[in-house]
């Protein structure tokens, strides 16, 4: 199939974030006396608003969810004030490959826009996209398929003929919701794990380097 557009993920796709947030996460419980492990917090990954409100109702009673959530944030920023938040490996190189070819790009975020646009300017690579669609943009956020939607939108390109790269459950079922073609690139997670709950086949691929062969 020929792509006319392409719509990344940002936290786990272009920016080593997860792992950030994980170490966030780990420090924030461990000041409230909770020994999760990282196993633990694996969930909040991409986690829909479902799934985060059963984490925090299953370990933070009370007002501790919003505490630990306080805390979380505090810690990521300070970590991208310290100069901690990394590109993922490849992603320049397809980038530049995709400019290239004429390929309009689009980023497609659950986070919030302002944490959206700080990290792709921290990392250098918030000018390579065309649009930038996240969680302040769409009434609903993955896995219903409202921001990709918008940024298909947004680029002037049909739902059918945008490729989506994601890193999560939650990503890939929105980019088939959107009935967009979704291509994995595994993170923290195994593409087994991933695609557990994904009742058809995907596309993964093991290094983002690689989407570049869709478009040759």
């Amino acid at each position: 199939m020929k792509f006319d557009g392409v719509i990344f993920d940002m936290d786990g796709v272009l920016v080593d974030s997860e792992r950030m947030y994980l170490r966030a996460n780990l420090a924030a419980g461990q000041a409230q006396g909770l020994t999760l492990t990282a196993a633990d917090y694996a969930p909040l990954a991409g986690a829909a608003n479902a799934d985060a409100k059963i984490f925090f109702q299953k370990y933070f009673p009370g007002e501790k969810a919003q505490e630990f959530l306080d805390d979380t944030y505090a810690l990521v920023d300070q970590y991208v004030a310290a100069g901690d938040l990394k590109i993922k490996p490849g992603v320049k190189t397809l980038l530049t490959t995709l400019h290239q070819k004429g390929i309009p790009l689009a980023v497609g975020s659950s986070n919030y826009g302002r944490t959206v646009n700080e990290f792709l300017t921290a990392v250098g690579i918030k000018d390579a996209f065309d649009h930038i669609i996240t969680s302040d943009d769409v009434a609903a956020g993955k896995p219903a398929p409202d921001i990709f939607l918008a940024a298909a939108h947004a680029l002037h390109i049909a739902p059918a003929r945008a490729l989506v790269v994601e890193d999560s459950a939650n990503g890939v079922q929105a980019a088939l919701n959107a009935r967009m073609t979704p291509v994995l690139v595994p993170d923290l997670r195994s593409a087994e794990e991933i695609l557990t709950p994904i009742p058809q086949p995907v596309l993964v691929a093991p290094r983002i380097t690689h989407i570049a062969h869709l478009f040759d």
